[in-house]
């Protein structure tokens, strides 16, 4: 029988991965937020409508300010 596996160790943080889950989160966000939106309008739900777009303004903000700081250098 076989000796198990070690476990390996962590790999250490990767600061353009981090910076691209950030944007592709933001991305998700926005995208969400805009199809729940169309569908409050189509339900003729306005007030729900115009929340979502408030989150999609708000992820598409958090996308610009990503997008102005770039990527991390690594």
């Amino acid at each position: 029988m076989s000796e198990p596996v070690p476990p390996r160790p962590p790999l250490p943080p990767n600061p353009f991965g981090r910076w691209r889950h950030d944007l592709s989160n933001e991305i998700n966000a926005l995208t969400m937020a805009t199809a729940a939106a169309r569908h409050m309008i189509e339900m003729g739900d306005l007030q729900a409508a115009m929340a979502n777009l408030a989150r999609a303004e708000d992820s598409g903000q958090r996308c610009i300010e990503l997008l102005h700081l770039g990527p991390p250098p690594g």
